[in-house]
Protein backbone atom coordinates (compact mmCIF):
# COMPACT_ATOMS: atom_id res chain seq x y z
CA UNK A 1 0.00 0.00 0.00
CA UNK A 2 1.68 3.30 -1.37
CA UNK A 3 -0.10 6.09 1.12
CA UNK A 4 -2.41 6.11 3.34
CA UNK A 5 -5.00 7.76 1.07
CA UNK A 6 -5.11 4.55 -1.22
CA UNK A 7 -5.07 2.82 2.18
CA UNK A 8 -8.40 4.78 3.64
CA UNK A 9 -9.97 4.59 -0.23
CA UNK A 10 -9.37 0.37 0.55
CA UNK A 11 -10.76 0.71 3.62
CA UNK A 12 -13.76 2.67 2.44
CA UNK A 13 -14.15 0.09 -0.03
CA UNK A 14 -13.88 -2.82 2.08
CA UNK A 15 -15.84 -2.39 5.04
CA UNK A 16 -19.10 -1.61 3.20
CA UNK A 17 -18.63 -4.73 1.64
CA UNK A 18 -17.54 -7.16 4.70
CA UNK A 19 -20.84 -5.42 6.85
CA UNK A 20 -23.18 -6.59 3.63
CA UNK A 21 -21.38 -10.02 4.00
CA UNK A 22 -21.65 -10.17 8.11
CA UNK A 23 -25.17 -9.27 7.38
CA UNK A 24 -26.19 -12.00 5.49
CA UNK A 25 -24.08 -14.63 7.10
CA UNK A 26 -23.41 -14.23 10.95
CA UNK A 27 -26.05 -11.93 11.50
CA UNK A 28 -28.73 -14.84 9.92
CA UNK A 29 -27.12 -17.29 12.56
CA UNK A 30 -26.41 -15.34 15.51
CA UNK A 31 -30.23 -14.11 15.88
CA UNK A 32 -30.99 -17.89 15.14
CA UNK A 33 -28.89 -18.99 17.72
CA UNK A 34 -30.48 -16.19 20.15
CA UNK A 35 -34.21 -16.93 19.43
CA UNK A 36 -33.00 -20.94 20.16
CA UNK A 37 -31.03 -19.97 23.59
CA UNK A 38 -34.22 -17.54 24.21
CA UNK A 39 -36.77 -20.45 23.68
CA UNK A 40 -34.46 -22.53 26.11
CA UNK A 41 -34.18 -20.37 28.79
CA UNK A 42 -37.70 -19.43 29.14
CA UNK A 43 -38.48 -23.14 29.13
CA UNK A 44 -36.30 -23.84 32.32
CA UNK A 45 -37.45 -20.77 33.75
CA UNK A 46 -41.72 -21.86 33.49
CA UNK A 47 -40.30 -25.69 34.06
CA UNK A 48 -38.73 -24.82 37.72
CA UNK A 49 -41.53 -21.94 38.41
CA UNK A 50 -43.85 -24.87 37.58
CA UNK A 51 -42.19 -27.81 40.02
CA UNK A 52 -42.23 -24.60 42.65
CA UNK A 53 -38.19 -24.55 42.55
CA UNK A 54 -38.26 -20.83 41.48
CA UNK A 55 -41.12 -18.27 42.84
CA UNK A 56 -43.05 -16.74 40.22
CA UNK A 57 -42.08 -12.73 39.24
CA UNK A 58 -45.25 -10.60 39.91
CA UNK A 59 -44.10 -8.02 37.68
CA UNK A 60 -41.89 -9.78 35.18
CA UNK A 61 -44.95 -8.94 32.58
CA UNK A 62 -45.25 -5.34 33.80
CA UNK A 63 -41.38 -5.01 33.38
CA UNK A 64 -40.01 -2.62 30.12
CA UNK A 65 -36.79 -3.46 28.99
CA UNK A 66 -34.94 -0.79 26.84
CA UNK A 67 -31.69 -1.98 26.76
CA UNK A 68 -29.52 -5.27 26.99
CA UNK A 69 -28.69 -4.96 30.82
CA UNK A 70 -26.93 -7.79 33.01
CA UNK A 71 -29.09 -9.14 36.17
CA UNK A 72 -26.93 -8.61 39.38
CA UNK A 73 -24.02 -10.44 40.27
CA UNK A 74 -23.99 -8.98 44.20
CA UNK A 75 -23.76 -11.75 46.98
CA UNK A 76 -26.65 -13.07 48.38
CA UNK A 77 -27.02 -15.02 51.55
CA UNK A 78 -27.91 -19.22 51.54
CA UNK A 79 -31.33 -17.77 53.27
CA UNK A 80 -31.90 -15.75 50.12
CA UNK A 81 -31.30 -17.85 47.60
CA UNK A 82 -34.50 -18.72 46.51
CA UNK A 83 -35.81 -15.11 46.48
CA UNK A 84 -32.90 -13.64 45.39
CA UNK A 85 -32.06 -16.67 42.04
CA UNK A 86 -35.99 -16.14 41.27
CA UNK A 87 -36.16 -12.82 40.93
CA UNK A 88 -33.10 -12.18 39.07
CA UNK A 89 -33.81 -15.62 36.88
CA UNK A 90 -36.90 -13.54 35.88
CA UNK A 91 -34.80 -10.81 34.75
CA UNK A 92 -32.80 -12.95 32.81
CA UNK A 93 -35.47 -14.59 30.95
CA UNK A 94 -36.82 -10.94 30.26
CA UNK A 95 -33.34 -9.93 29.31
CA UNK A 96 -33.63 -12.80 26.67
CA UNK A 97 -37.30 -11.90 25.06
CA UNK A 98 -35.88 -8.44 24.63
CA UNK A 99 -33.09 -9.55 22.14
CA UNK A 100 -35.77 -11.87 20.44
CA UNK A 101 -38.83 -9.39 20.27
CA UNK A 102 -37.57 -5.55 20.34
CA UNK A 103 -33.93 -5.52 19.93
CA UNK A 104 -32.78 -5.15 16.14
CA UNK A 105 -30.00 -7.43 15.90
CA UNK A 106 -28.03 -5.83 12.84
CA UNK A 107 -24.47 -4.95 12.29
CA UNK A 108 -25.21 -1.70 12.22
CA UNK A 109 -27.36 -1.87 15.22
CA UNK A 110 -24.24 -3.53 17.31
CA UNK A 111 -21.48 -2.39 18.40
CA UNK A 112 -18.23 -3.31 20.90
CA UNK A 113 -19.77 -2.20 24.06
CA UNK A 114 -23.50 -3.97 23.25
CA UNK A 115 -21.64 -7.26 21.93
CA UNK A 116 -19.73 -6.89 25.53
CA UNK A 117 -22.88 -6.74 27.21
CA UNK A 118 -24.13 -9.60 25.20
CA UNK A 119 -21.20 -12.01 25.99
CA UNK A 120 -21.73 -10.56 30.28
CA UNK A 121 -25.39 -11.24 29.42
CA UNK A 122 -24.39 -14.79 28.17
CA UNK A 123 -22.42 -15.86 31.00
CA UNK A 124 -24.23 -14.99 33.94
CA UNK A 125 -24.90 -18.30 34.07
CA UNK A 126 -22.13 -20.27 33.51
CA UNK A 127 -23.99 -22.73 30.77
CA UNK A 128 -20.86 -24.19 29.38
CA UNK A 129 -19.51 -25.22 33.27
CA UNK A 130 -22.91 -25.74 34.46
CA UNK A 131 -22.68 -27.44 37.90
CA UNK A 132 -23.56 -27.15 41.91
CA UNK A 133 -19.56 -26.96 42.23
CA UNK A 134 -19.10 -23.76 40.49
CA UNK A 135 -16.84 -21.38 41.95
CA UNK A 136 -19.64 -18.45 40.04
CA UNK A 137 -22.57 -18.13 42.99
CA UNK A 138 -25.32 -17.31 40.39
CA UNK A 139 -24.43 -20.49 38.54
CA UNK A 140 -23.70 -22.42 41.39
CA UNK A 141 -27.62 -20.86 42.86
CA UNK A 142 -29.04 -22.19 39.45
CA UNK A 143 -27.54 -25.27 38.52
CA UNK A 144 -28.08 -26.43 42.77
CA UNK A 145 -31.95 -25.73 42.08
CA UNK A 146 -32.28 -27.79 38.84
CA UNK A 147 -30.09 -30.90 40.17
CA UNK A 148 -33.17 -30.98 42.46
CA UNK A 149 -35.12 -32.22 39.99
CA UNK A 150 -33.32 -35.13 39.13
CA UNK A 151 -33.80 -36.16 42.89
CA UNK A 152 -37.47 -35.91 42.23
CA UNK A 153 -39.48 -39.52 41.44
CA UNK A 154 -39.89 -37.83 37.71
CA UNK A 155 -37.44 -39.24 35.40
CA UNK A 156 -39.08 -37.96 32.40
CA UNK A 157 -38.77 -34.16 34.61
CA UNK A 158 -34.94 -34.97 35.20
CA UNK A 159 -34.22 -35.82 31.24
CA UNK A 160 -36.36 -32.27 30.55
CA UNK A 161 -34.09 -30.19 32.65
CA UNK A 162 -30.85 -32.00 31.76
CA UNK A 163 -31.63 -31.68 27.92
CA UNK A 164 -32.38 -27.94 27.98
CA UNK A 165 -29.33 -27.37 30.17
CA UNK A 166 -26.93 -29.11 27.30
CA UNK A 167 -28.85 -27.16 25.13
CA UNK A 168 -28.16 -23.77 26.86
CA UNK A 169 -24.54 -24.91 26.98
CA UNK A 170 -24.43 -25.66 22.85
CA UNK A 171 -26.17 -22.02 22.23
CA UNK A 172 -23.63 -20.22 24.51
CA UNK A 173 -21.02 -22.19 22.42
CA UNK A 174 -22.53 -21.22 18.96
CA UNK A 175 -23.61 -17.30 19.70
CA UNK A 176 -19.63 -17.01 21.04
CA UNK A 177 -18.67 -18.03 17.83
CA UNK A 178 -20.57 -15.58 15.49
CA UNK A 179 -20.13 -12.70 18.63
CA UNK A 180 -16.21 -13.29 17.82
CA UNK A 181 -16.70 -12.57 13.84
CA UNK A 182 -18.28 -9.80 14.01
CA UNK A 183 -16.11 -8.28 16.89
CA UNK A 184 -13.49 -8.53 14.52
CA UNK A 185 -15.24 -6.32 12.04
CA UNK A 186 -16.19 -4.15 14.53
CA UNK A 187 -13.37 -3.18 15.95
CA UNK A 188 -12.23 -2.20 12.07
CA UNK A 189 -15.44 -0.32 11.95
CA UNK A 190 -14.90 1.74 15.00
CA UNK A 191 -11.31 2.41 14.04
CA UNK A 192 -12.35 3.62 10.68
CA UNK A 193 -15.32 5.94 12.26
CA UNK A 194 -12.74 7.74 14.66
CA UNK A 195 -10.71 7.90 11.65
CA UNK A 196 -13.86 9.79 9.70
CA UNK A 197 -14.76 11.96 12.64
CA UNK A 198 -11.33 13.02 14.70
CA UNK A 199 -8.18 11.68 13.51
CA UNK A 200 -7.98 12.22 9.60
CA UNK A 201 -8.52 16.29 10.36
CA UNK A 202 -5.93 16.53 13.11
CA UNK A 203 -3.11 16.99 10.79
CA UNK A 204 -1.13 14.26 12.20
CA UNK A 205 1.77 13.08 9.59
CA UNK A 206 4.37 10.47 10.33
CA UNK A 207 7.49 12.47 11.21
CA UNK A 208 5.04 14.62 14.41
CA UNK A 209 3.80 10.63 15.47
CA UNK A 210 7.38 9.11 15.09
CA UNK A 211 8.83 12.00 17.86
CA UNK A 212 6.21 11.20 20.59
CA UNK A 213 3.41 8.57 20.03
CA UNK A 214 2.35 9.08 23.20
CA UNK A 215 1.37 12.71 22.84
CA UNK A 216 -0.23 11.85 19.49
CA UNK A 217 -2.34 9.47 21.37
CA UNK A 218 -3.38 11.61 24.08
CA UNK A 219 -4.37 14.55 21.81
CA UNK A 220 -6.14 11.69 20.23
CA UNK A 221 -8.13 10.91 23.53
CA UNK A 222 -9.12 14.49 24.01
CA UNK A 223 -10.68 15.00 20.15
CA UNK A 224 -12.70 11.76 20.88
CA UNK A 225 -14.18 12.75 24.48
CA UNK A 226 -15.12 16.10 22.93
CA UNK A 227 -15.77 15.75 19.16
CA UNK A 228 -17.22 12.00 19.53
CA UNK A 229 -18.43 10.72 22.89
CA UNK A 230 -20.52 8.54 21.66
CA UNK A 231 -17.91 6.00 19.85
CA UNK A 232 -16.38 5.35 23.42
CA UNK A 233 -12.76 5.08 24.07
CA UNK A 234 -10.55 2.30 23.49
CA UNK A 235 -7.25 2.75 23.41
CA UNK A 236 -6.03 -0.03 21.77
CA UNK A 237 -7.83 0.30 19.01
CA UNK A 238 -6.61 3.80 18.30
CA UNK A 239 -3.59 2.91 18.86
CA UNK A 240 -3.25 -0.03 16.49
CA UNK A 241 -5.12 2.99 14.07
CA UNK A 242 -2.21 5.31 14.51
CA UNK A 243 0.19 2.71 13.78
CA UNK A 244 -1.09 1.56 10.48
CA UNK A 245 -1.75 5.27 8.97
CA UNK A 246 1.81 6.39 10.90
CA UNK A 247 4.04 3.32 12.03
CA UNK A 248 7.21 2.09 10.94
CA UNK A 249 5.44 -1.01 10.24
CA UNK A 250 2.48 0.70 8.51
CA UNK A 251 2.93 -1.75 5.36
CA UNK A 252 2.55 -4.31 7.40
CA UNK A 253 -0.01 -3.68 9.76
CA UNK A 254 -2.42 -2.51 6.61
CA UNK A 255 -2.19 -5.84 4.52
CA UNK A 256 -3.09 -7.42 7.60
CA UNK A 257 -6.26 -5.46 8.00
CA UNK A 258 -7.33 -5.34 4.47
CA UNK A 259 -7.15 -9.39 5.08
CA UNK A 260 -9.15 -9.42 7.51
CA UNK A 261 -11.96 -7.35 5.82
CA UNK A 262 -11.76 -9.68 2.61
CA UNK A 263 -14.91 -11.50 1.06
CA UNK A 264 -13.45 -13.80 -1.48
CA UNK A 265 -15.29 -13.81 -4.60
CA UNK A 266 -16.74 -17.54 -3.77
CA UNK A 267 -18.51 -15.68 -1.11
CA UNK A 268 -19.62 -13.20 -2.89
CA UNK A 269 -20.95 -16.03 -5.63
CA UNK A 270 -23.30 -17.67 -2.99
CA UNK A 271 -23.96 -14.05 -1.60
CA UNK A 272 -25.54 -13.96 -5.24
CA UNK A 273 -27.62 -17.44 -5.19
CA UNK A 274 -29.00 -17.05 -1.96
CA UNK A 275 -32.30 -16.96 -2.04
CA UNK A 276 -33.29 -15.62 1.08
CA UNK A 277 -33.58 -17.31 4.32
CA UNK A 278 -33.45 -20.53 4.87
CA UNK A 279 -37.46 -21.98 5.56
CA UNK A 280 -36.30 -24.93 7.73
CA UNK A 281 -34.42 -23.03 9.95
CA UNK A 282 -36.93 -20.84 10.31
CA UNK A 283 -39.71 -23.37 10.83
CA UNK A 284 -37.32 -25.09 13.23
CA UNK A 285 -37.71 -21.72 15.72
CA UNK A 286 -41.51 -22.08 15.62
CA UNK A 287 -41.10 -26.40 16.47
CA UNK A 288 -38.96 -25.18 19.43
CA UNK A 289 -41.47 -22.96 20.38
CA UNK A 290 -44.51 -25.37 20.05
CA UNK A 291 -42.67 -27.66 21.93
CA UNK A 292 -42.31 -25.52 25.36
CA UNK A 293 -46.42 -26.36 25.36
CA UNK A 294 -44.95 -30.21 26.00
CA UNK A 295 -44.26 -29.51 29.70
CA UNK A 296 -47.15 -27.42 30.97
CA UNK A 297 -49.73 -29.97 29.47
CA UNK A 298 -48.24 -33.25 31.10
CA UNK A 299 -47.33 -31.54 34.60
CA UNK A 300 -51.28 -30.69 34.67
CA UNK A 301 -52.60 -33.68 33.91
CA UNK A 302 -49.83 -35.23 36.43
CA UNK A 303 -51.89 -32.71 39.05
CA UNK A 304 -55.28 -33.52 37.22
CA UNK A 305 -54.79 -37.07 37.19
CA UNK A 306 -54.56 -37.30 41.09
CA UNK A 307 -57.47 -34.97 41.31
CA UNK A 308 -59.46 -37.56 39.38
CA UNK A 309 -58.27 -40.62 41.40
CA UNK A 310 -58.88 -38.75 44.93
CA UNK A 311 -62.49 -38.33 43.26
CA UNK A 312 -63.02 -42.13 42.11
CA UNK A 313 -60.86 -43.41 45.64
CA UNK A 314 -62.76 -41.96 47.88
CA UNK A 315 -66.19 -43.53 49.76
CA UNK A 316 -68.84 -43.40 47.95
CA UNK A 317 -72.53 -43.03 49.50
CA UNK A 318 -75.19 -45.81 49.07
CA UNK A 319 -76.83 -43.80 46.34
CA UNK A 320 -73.95 -43.13 44.45
CA UNK A 321 -72.83 -46.85 43.93
CA UNK A 322 -76.72 -47.61 43.03
CA UNK A 323 -76.12 -44.70 40.12
CA UNK A 324 -72.76 -46.54 38.90
CA UNK A 325 -74.93 -50.00 38.80
CA UNK A 326 -77.44 -49.06 36.52
CA UNK A 327 -75.40 -46.86 34.64
CA UNK A 328 -73.65 -49.89 33.53
CA UNK A 329 -76.68 -51.80 32.74
CA UNK A 330 -77.17 -49.43 30.40
CA UNK A 331 -73.61 -49.93 28.62
CA UNK A 332 -71.85 -47.55 29.93
CA UNK A 333 -68.36 -49.45 30.11
CA UNK A 334 -67.42 -49.28 33.93
CA UNK A 335 -64.07 -48.08 33.18
CA UNK A 336 -64.95 -45.15 32.09
CA UNK A 337 -64.57 -41.43 34.14
CA UNK A 338 -66.62 -39.04 32.34
CA UNK A 339 -66.90 -35.52 33.98
CA UNK A 340 -68.99 -32.28 32.44
CA UNK A 341 -66.89 -29.84 31.80
CA UNK A 342 -67.83 -26.29 30.18
CA UNK A 343 -65.59 -25.32 27.03
CA UNK A 344 -65.24 -22.05 26.46
CA UNK A 345 -64.21 -20.37 23.23
CA UNK A 346 -61.16 -17.97 23.65
CA UNK A 347 -61.97 -16.19 20.08
CA UNK A 348 -65.91 -15.90 19.90
CA UNK A 349 -66.55 -16.29 23.92
CA UNK A 350 -69.19 -18.92 23.35
CA UNK A 351 -69.70 -21.58 26.21
CA UNK A 352 -70.83 -24.98 25.52
CA UNK A 353 -70.76 -27.77 27.86
CA UNK A 354 -69.75 -31.31 27.39
CA UNK A 355 -69.23 -34.77 28.90
CA UNK A 356 -65.61 -35.71 28.50
CA UNK A 357 -64.36 -38.95 28.65
CA UNK A 358 -61.20 -38.61 31.02
CA UNK A 359 -58.93 -41.84 31.05
CA UNK A 360 -59.19 -40.96 26.97
CA UNK A 361 -58.41 -37.41 26.97
CA UNK A 362 -55.32 -37.88 29.57
CA UNK A 363 -54.25 -40.37 27.18
CA UNK A 364 -54.55 -38.53 24.00
CA UNK A 365 -53.38 -35.35 25.21
CA UNK A 366 -49.94 -37.09 27.89
CA UNK A 367 -49.10 -38.87 24.11
CA UNK A 368 -48.96 -35.07 22.84
CA UNK A 369 -46.64 -33.54 25.69
CA UNK A 370 -44.46 -36.59 25.56
CA UNK A 371 -44.20 -36.04 21.64
CA UNK A 372 -43.74 -32.44 22.16
CA UNK A 373 -41.31 -32.39 25.42
CA UNK A 374 -38.76 -34.80 23.16
CA UNK A 375 -38.53 -32.41 20.52
CA UNK A 376 -36.63 -29.85 23.08
CA UNK A 377 -34.02 -32.27 23.43
CA UNK A 378 -31.66 -31.51 20.88
CA UNK A 379 -30.18 -35.05 20.63
CA UNK A 380 -33.15 -36.75 20.32
CA UNK A 381 -34.41 -38.96 17.60
CA UNK A 382 -37.91 -36.65 17.15
CA UNK A 383 -35.42 -33.32 17.17
CA UNK A 384 -33.61 -34.90 14.40
CA UNK A 385 -36.31 -35.92 12.54
CA UNK A 386 -37.64 -32.12 12.92
CA UNK A 387 -34.85 -30.81 11.01
CA UNK A 388 -34.77 -33.49 8.21
CA UNK A 389 -38.53 -33.29 7.55
CA UNK A 390 -38.41 -30.43 5.18
CA UNK A 391 -40.38 -26.96 5.47
CA UNK A 392 -43.53 -28.46 4.01
CA UNK A 393 -43.45 -31.14 6.48
CA UNK A 394 -42.87 -29.20 9.40
CA UNK A 395 -45.83 -26.68 8.42
CA UNK A 396 -48.05 -29.25 8.33
CA UNK A 397 -47.00 -30.90 11.94
CA UNK A 398 -47.06 -27.22 13.27
CA UNK A 399 -50.35 -26.53 12.13
CA UNK A 400 -52.02 -29.88 13.69
CA UNK A 401 -50.05 -29.97 16.84
CA UNK A 402 -51.17 -26.03 17.32
CA UNK A 403 -54.77 -27.11 16.53
CA UNK A 404 -54.27 -30.00 19.16
CA UNK A 405 -52.72 -28.14 21.69
CA UNK A 406 -55.00 -25.44 21.85
CA UNK A 407 -58.16 -27.87 22.33
CA UNK A 408 -56.01 -29.53 25.12
CA UNK A 409 -55.42 -25.97 26.42
CA UNK A 410 -59.32 -25.23 26.38
CA UNK A 411 -60.10 -28.91 27.68
CA UNK A 412 -57.72 -28.50 30.78
CA UNK A 413 -59.10 -25.00 31.84
CA UNK A 414 -62.51 -26.53 31.56
CA UNK A 415 -61.30 -29.40 33.58
CA UNK A 416 -59.28 -27.21 36.46
CA UNK A 417 -62.89 -25.25 36.80
CA UNK A 418 -64.79 -28.35 37.34
CA UNK A 419 -62.19 -29.91 39.83
CA UNK A 420 -62.52 -26.76 41.60
CA UNK A 421 -66.36 -26.33 41.43
CA UNK A 422 -69.64 -27.26 44.12
CA UNK A 423 -69.39 -30.37 41.69
CA UNK A 424 -66.54 -31.59 43.98
CA UNK A 425 -67.54 -33.30 47.30
CA UNK A 426 -67.10 -30.87 50.38
CA UNK A 427 -64.94 -33.56 52.12
CA UNK A 428 -62.34 -33.61 49.10
CA UNK A 429 -62.45 -30.04 47.65
CA UNK A 430 -59.61 -28.84 49.92
CA UNK A 431 -57.47 -31.89 48.25
CA UNK A 432 -58.09 -30.84 44.59
CA UNK A 433 -54.91 -29.16 43.33
CA UNK A 434 -55.10 -26.30 41.08
CA UNK A 435 -53.47 -26.40 37.64
CA UNK A 436 -53.52 -22.23 37.21
CA UNK A 437 -50.02 -21.66 36.62
CA UNK A 438 -48.83 -24.62 34.50
CA UNK A 439 -52.54 -23.53 32.23
CA UNK A 440 -50.76 -19.50 32.15
CA UNK A 441 -47.67 -20.92 31.29
CA UNK A 442 -49.64 -23.24 28.36
CA UNK A 443 -51.48 -20.44 27.14
CA UNK A 444 -48.08 -18.05 26.94
CA UNK A 445 -46.46 -20.65 24.99
CA UNK A 446 -49.22 -21.30 22.21
CA UNK A 447 -48.91 -17.27 21.89
CA UNK A 448 -45.47 -17.46 21.72
CA UNK A 449 -46.16 -20.20 18.73
CA UNK A 450 -48.52 -18.72 17.18
CA UNK A 451 -46.85 -15.43 17.26
CA UNK A 452 -43.46 -17.11 15.49
CA UNK A 453 -45.24 -18.79 13.28
CA UNK A 454 -47.39 -15.75 11.43
CA UNK A 455 -44.03 -13.66 11.21
CA UNK A 456 -42.86 -16.79 9.29
CA UNK A 457 -45.40 -17.06 6.91
CA UNK A 458 -45.80 -13.11 6.44
CA UNK A 459 -42.07 -13.25 5.91
CA UNK A 460 -42.15 -16.23 3.38
CA UNK A 461 -45.35 -14.23 1.56
CA UNK A 462 -43.05 -10.74 1.48
CA UNK A 463 -40.11 -12.75 0.00
CA UNK A 464 -42.60 -14.74 -2.50
CA UNK A 465 -43.75 -11.43 -3.79
CA UNK A 466 -40.44 -9.89 -3.66
CA UNK A 467 -39.42 -12.73 -6.08
CA UNK A 468 -42.56 -12.26 -8.44
CA UNK A 469 -41.22 -8.53 -8.66
CA UNK A 470 -38.23 -10.01 -9.94
CA UNK A 471 -36.63 -9.30 -6.64
CA UNK A 472 -34.48 -12.47 -5.48
CA UNK A 473 -32.78 -11.24 -2.19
Amino acid sequence: MESIQEYHAALAEAIPVKSDHLERTVIRRLLEHIQSFEAGVSSMYEFLIDKGLMQNDPYKHERTVTEIQVPSNEPFSETDMMHEISMRFSRYVSQWEFLVNIFHISVANLSLRKVKRLLDLLDWVRWSDFSPNSSLQITRAVATIVHRVSKMNDPMAGKIVNSNAAHLRDRTYAIKKELKSLTEFLREAYKWKIRQEVVNSMGIDQASFARNPANILQNVKFEVTHQARKLGWYRELVQELLEEDYGEDAARLRAATLERLKVSSEQIRKKKKKKGPDDTALMMNVVDRLARCGEPIRSALVKMNDNSRTIQERKKSFGERLSEIFSSLFHRSSDKVVYSITIKDAVSGAVRHEDLNYPKFAAIAMTRARTLSALLDTSSEAHSNARNAGAEKLEEFITRYLTEVKGIHRHLEGLDAYFRSDNIPQEIRSSMKACSLNLKNLKSSIADTIRSFNEFKSGRDEREQLRKLGIDD
